[in-house]
């Protein structure tokens, strides 16, 4: 079962004040036409998947992001810790990703599957499994990206 999968069993305690789902915000430099993917796919997502914590998703017109180890990376998580798991009362740890969005040495897939690979850090968040050196699994990562290229090629028809 991959993650996505699993975090939909997940039973959280969640303050009133806290939405679930996106909360995205894109940089203007971002042409509309990409941004109208990322807003497909986030659409997508939600109607598969229930994100119970409010996810922000910081889109920035770069090529990479640069972790604290000085790594090149195509994503940066931060969370905060659960004070008692498995619940969330306070809206100052809700999650952010911060995603490079450049079409021009990247493609659209490659930049959906470093979401995808974002958002499964979330998901392991959410099952209290997180921690510094866990990358998500590839296999996970290509299916999701996979199921959701067949549903626009679908819409597009």
């Amino acid at each position: 079962m991959n993650i996505w999968d699993k975090a939909q069993s997940v039973q959280l305690r969640v303050s009133e004040t806290i939405e679930s789902g996106f909360d995205i915000g894109f940089d203007p430099k971002i042409p509309p036409e990409t941004q109208r993917e990322m807003r497909s796919f986030v659409q997508w997502v939600e109607e598969r998947y229930h994100l119970p914590i409010t996810l922000w998703v910081d889109f920035e017109y770069r090529h990479y992001l640069v972790s604290r180890e000085g790594k090149r990376v195509g994503y940066l998580f931060y969370w905060a810790d659960f004070s008692d798991y498995p619940v969330f009362d306070n809206p100052e740890d809700i999650p952010v990703i911060r995603l490079p969005v450049r079409t021009e040495h990247s493609t659209i897939e490659e930049i959906l599957a470093s979401f995808i690979e974002a958002i499964s850090d979330y998901f392991m968040w959410i099952c209290n499994e997180m921690h510094e050196g866990y990358t998500a699994d590839e296999n996970d990562v290509e299916e999701i990206l996979q199921a959701y290229l067949r549903s626009r090629a679908a819409e597009l028809k």
